[in-house]
């Protein structure tokens, strides 16, 4: 037993709280660091390019016209502080300074820089630092003209300061963004898995007898919506089918507890000894009422396995027309004892792959129940017809129809309506008809108006059966 809050943080709400934050903060950290790297790449590429550009002049200078009027462009910057960007220094292979050029900002540059020289005419980055780890200014080195090699050097304090301060910034916005991720976690998992808490509690209010409780739906048209509807029309077909068994068990109740209790009477007759012929008939009395239990029971196993899919049918070729004068015969007797004229118009011709045995039955509980409810004097008509894919048979009568009220659940076990209640019988009839039939892949319904009889219509697939 829990409370809606306790279901929130149950271990699956952690647990989706914790990945939705560590997505989140995880894709919120590399975007950062993206960010970072972008930013840093290009700063120093442009420091480069510009340092590049810079050497490629001074090595063209020393190519084109000598070394010694390079030394004289590096000592003219020099004493007239043409350029006060960019450090520039000329040194021998051996590491002699030959000229330089230092700007106002590098007053301190040691005479020999560790900075790595190239073996070629190619470039070599590297990063002055300051005692005490301050980095002062990136170095480029190339080697030119007679095994020389000259540097170049810019200030990148103002770059590092750009980089600190966005770290910085990266650092605080990384904290927010963990609370944010942790508090959007939070919301994000109450929002997924509310419909799941309402589930929940939900079953538990049906476990404790309430089958009217239903999940709230929240309208979000997603697959948890879709989900919560499937679940409360399964909850509707459960309580419906609770609803039909406990009507059913009543009326079985009812309709057993009258040849039980004649049964029991009989057989307390028979023990006081009454006089001897009365024995037999009270015998007798007991036998049919054992006969009226035991096929109600029968109809009621059979109902409940086709409805089930567990009665095996055998499907064969057949004639409709054959069963239904069969069926025609049998209850025709049993019309004309009661007083009513059964009529049949059967054509040839309308085959259908059916279970021979089960649609006889069908057939037999229609007969009986139009020719049990016409009164002396009416008339059953049954009829067979094909109607496109469907082999149709009609069978009506002049009854006493059946009330608007009723027409829903008559088919519905152990179901009669209040003027059915004066014919014997036992409500299983047209509940099994409906199972054959819709066994068979057909269907079966009813028209009626009260006091012009009713009308029931069979529809079973024509033709031969797909594989």
């Amino acid at each position: 037993m829990f409370s809606s809050r306790e279901a929130r943080w149950r271990p699956t709400s952690l647990r989706l709280t914790v990945w939705y934050a560590g997505v989140f903060f995880l894709s919120s950290v590399l975007l950062f660091g993206l960010a970072y790297y972008l930013l840093s790449s290009t700063v120093r590429f442009q420091d480069r390019r510009v340092m590049t550009g810079k050497i490629a002049d001074y090595a063209n200078v020393a190519q084109s016209q000598g070394l010694p009027a390079l030394l004289e462009v590096i000592r003219l910057e020099a004493e007239h502080e043409v350029s006060t960007d960019f450090f520039l220094r000329l040194q021998d292979a051996e590491g002699r300074i030959l000229a330089q050029a230092v700007p106002l900002w590098w007053q301190d540059v040691p005479a020999a820089l560790p900075a790595s020289l190239p073996e070629r005419e190619e470039l070599r980055w590297s990063v002055w630092q300051r005692t005490g780890g301050e980095e002062v200014a990136e170095v480029g080195a190339r080697r030119i003209l007679g095994g020389n090699v000259l540097l170049v050097g810019c200030d990148i304090r103002g770059r590092v300061e750009l980089l600190d301060n966005f770290r910085s910034i990266f650092l605080a916005v990384t904290l927010l963004t963990g609370l944010a991720s942790v508090a959007g976690g939070t919301l994000m998992a109450r929002r997924t898995l509310r419909p799941i808490s309402d589930l929940l509690l939900t079953v538990q209010a049906i476990d404790q007898g309430s089958l009217s409780a239903r999940v709230p739906r929240r309208g979000g048209g997603d697959e948890l919506d879709a989900l919560v509807q499937l679940f409360n029309a399964m909850l509707d077909r459960i309580e419906t089918l609770v609803r039909a068994m406990r009507e059913a068990l009543d009326n079985a109740a009812h309709d057993l507890r009258t040849p039980i209790t004649r049964m029991r009477m009989g057989i307390e007759s028979a023990l006081q000894g009454v006089e001897a012929a009365a024995p037999r008939a009270l015998l007798a009395d007991c036998a049919e009422d054992c006969e009226r239990v035991t096929t109600m029971l029968d109809m009621l196993m059979d109902i409940s396995e086709v409805e089930t899919g567990v009665m095996q049918l055998r499907f064969q070729d057949t004639d409709l027309a054959d069963l239904l004068v069969e069926a025609a015969e049998i209850y025709g007797y049993i019309a004309e004892d009661k007083g009513v004229i059964l009529t049949a118009d059967l054509p040839a011709g309308v085959p259908a792959t059916v279970d021979r045995e089960r649609i006889r039955q069908a057939l037999a509980n229609l007969l009986d129940n139009a020719v049990k409810y016409t009164p002396a004097g009416g008339r059953v008509e049954v009829s067979l017809e094909q109607a496109g894919d469907w082999a149709r048979i009609l069978v009506r009568d002049t009854g006493p129809g059946i009330p608007a009220e009723d027409l829903p659940r008559i088919f519905e076990r152990l179901y009669r309506g209040d003027k059915s209640r004066s014919v014997r019988g036992l409500g299983l009839g047209l509940s099994l008809v409906r199972a054959v039939v819709m066994a068979h892949g057909g269907r079966v319904r009813v028209e009626s108006t009260p006091g012009q009889g009713a009308l029931f219509t069979v529809d079973l697939p024509a033709g031969p059966r797909p594989a």
